[in-house]
């Protein structure tokens, strides 16, 4: 519950605090005095729509303040340890702060927390009932706990969602299997096409650089074999090639040096040169006779070299990496193997959560259509003493079909969702003759709220976990009988949650264990709202000026007196 409650520069309000206990608490004043707003402060703090507009004016932002005593509060507890939120003991502080730039600044604890953090809190805790919005009733969610807790399906609800969570869990084990298995096909092709390009190229080390000199000396062989012929036509197979006519030359020397003795160095030189060159002879000949020169020869080179490149930069190794790079592959390869046993084992254990899964939900579908009549029924006398009279409502229960749905029935195959195969919808009538239409497009705040209370008196003959109700104006409209009976049943829901409410019938306003007024003033020229707890004197003026307005005669006094010694039960 909310045991402290503070407000600053929230529209009209310029600073508040409330203390609050459990029980009924109810707030009255004046209309326009700034009920209203209060709530909406509260609903903004437990995730509700918070608007700038509410900022009051000259200040640049808006504070709220809230303590939760979480006693027996398991599943705002729960909420708050997954969420990481540290609290001691059963209590906790909600902050929140909103800025003209809209941002807002939450704080759960000691702890910066979201906007979506408080909303998901505040399902746990808090039901708000406004003019302008509910937040609870008309969640479809919300519509089907109402059901399961007037049956007592709770654990049976229970166990589905387990079977639900263990089906997805086998169900992802085998997805995820099939995707390793289509991931690891995908591989192992990709590896057998790459160690079969890498053997069959054969890469060596040094390769490359041998088939370069070969490509080289392949593209200038018709280019040296014509020098070659060249020179061995000028040396010797000429007419007047060089050899042939050396021996005449050197003949003429030999006589010369007959002659001229010192000429014979001139002719051993000469000699010497004829020796040189005809060994020089014997040398290009046996090199044009090794030349050898094959336009095919020079294509596969070249075509080679060019797959040695290409299986280079593929793999981005060099030549003498790949030896170690086929083999790691290959190793690689060995590691990919199909386990068809888990394959089996995972679909076995999907189909039979599946099977688990439906057979509950079967059961759990079935349970809620025999509670249904019994707890419209409910409702409808619950509504009735609330000045509902005549007033129906209908539930709707269906199966939403979807083709890819687990569960078939027929020839058609459902949707499944957290809470079974069912669909909920509540209809709502007001008065006998009319045709019931969705709850949520036809009733109006006050009758949402009846309805709301009614339910609420139904399922709580079944359970007592109720959480924190915030009601604005559920009297709207009621008087006498009706409005002793609301403010009977508002107390008997008192006894087991903290209600809030803001009422205009004195009696439901003396059904309260506490009484807060909100009125406002004009100070210093601008409007300011301040709410007061009243004591027994302060309540019994209060419920005399509801009841007789501005005429506060002894009969009225005497009336709301009597009304507060009553106290409605």
């Amino acid at each position: 519950m909310i045991t402290e409650f503070k407000i600053k520069d929230f529209a009209l309000f310029e600073s508040l605090e409330l203390s609050l206990s459990g029980g009924l608490s109810v707030f009255t004043g004046e209309s326009g005095a700034g009920k209203s707003l209060i709530f909406d402060a509260m609903a903004s703090l437990f995730g509700g729509r918070c608007s700038t507009g509410n900022i009051r004016q000259g200040k640049d932002r808006y504070s709220l303040q809230a303590v939760l005593s979480l006693t027996n509060q398991k599943k705002a507890k729960e909420y708050l340890t997954e969420q990481g939120f540290r609290f001691e003991g059963d209590e906790i502080i909600l902050t929140k702060e909103l800025m003209k730039d809209g941002k807002a600044r939450v704080k759960i604890g000691d702890s910066l927390a979201s906007t979506t953090h408080l909303r998901e809190l505040g399902k746990t805790i808090a039901e708000v009932h406004s003019q302008n919005e509910q937040l609870f009733l008309l969640e479809k969610s919300h519509q089907l706990e109402f059901l399961d807790r007037f049956g007592n399906l709770e654990s049976l609800r229970s166990k589905f969602r387990h079977a639900l969570k263990q089906y997805r869990h086998w169900k992802t084990k085998l997805s995820d299997f099939e995707e390793n298995r289509r991931t690891m096909l995908k591989r192992k092709e990709i590896l057998e096409y790459e160690i079969e390009e890498i053997e069959s190229i054969a890469p060596k080390d040094g390769e490359d650089e041998g088939l370069a000199q070969e490509e080289s000396l392949l593209a200038n062989g018709e280019k040296l074999s014509e020098n070659y012929r060249l020179v061995l036509e000028e040396l010797v197979e000429k007419e007047t090639s060089i050899l042939k006519v050396f021996p005449t030359i050197l003949s003429a020397l030999q006589k010369i040096s007959t002659i001229l003795p010192e000429k014979k160095q001139m002719y051993e030189e000469c000699e010497e040169i004829y020796d040189r060159l005809k060994s020089l002879k014997q040398s290009i000949r046996e090199e044009e006779e090794e030349l050898f020169f094959s336009p095919e020869r020079l294509d596969m080179v070249q075509s080679r070299l060019q797959d040695l490149k290409k299986i280079k930069k593929k793999y981005n190794a060099s030549l003498s990496e790949f030896t170690e790079l086929l083999e790691s592959k290959k190793q690689e390869l060995e590691k990919w193997n199909l386990e068809a046993g888990d394959e089996e084992f995972f679909r076995i254990k999907k189909d039979q959560s599946l099977s688990e899964m439906k057979e509950l939900g079967f059961v759990l579908s079935k349970a809620r259509r025999n509670i249904i009549t019994q707890f419209e029924e409910g409702v409808q006398k619950e509504m009735a003493d609330l000045g509902l009279e005549g007033g129906k409502l209908q539930i709707v229960l269906r199966w939403e079909e979807n083709p890819e749905g687990e569960v078939e029935e027929g020839s058609k195959s459902y949707y499944l969702s957290e809470t079974g195969l069912d669909q909920i919808e509540f209809y709502f009538s007001a008065n006998p003759g009319e045709k019931p239409r969705p709850l949520r497009k036809v009733a109006s705040g006050g009758e949402l709220s009846r309805v709301m209370l009614a339910i609420r008196s139904v399922v709580g003959k079944q359970s007592h976990s109720l959480p924190i109700l915030l009601l604005d104006e559920v009297d709207t409209g009621l008087g006498g009988e009706a409005a002793n009976a609301l403010a009977s049943k508002l107390k008997k829901l008192s006894q087991h949650s903290q209600i809030l409410l803001i009422t205009h019938t004195q009696q439901v306003a003396a059904a309260g264990d506490n009484q807060i007024r909100i009125e406002k003033f004009q100070e210093n020229g601008r409007t300011v709202a301040h709410a007061s707890l009243l004591s027994f004197e302060e309540r019994k003026r209060e419920l005399a000026r509801m009841i007789g307005g501005k005429q506060m005669t002894t009969a009225v006094l005497k009336a709301a007196t009597d009304l507060l010694q009553k106290k409605a039960v």
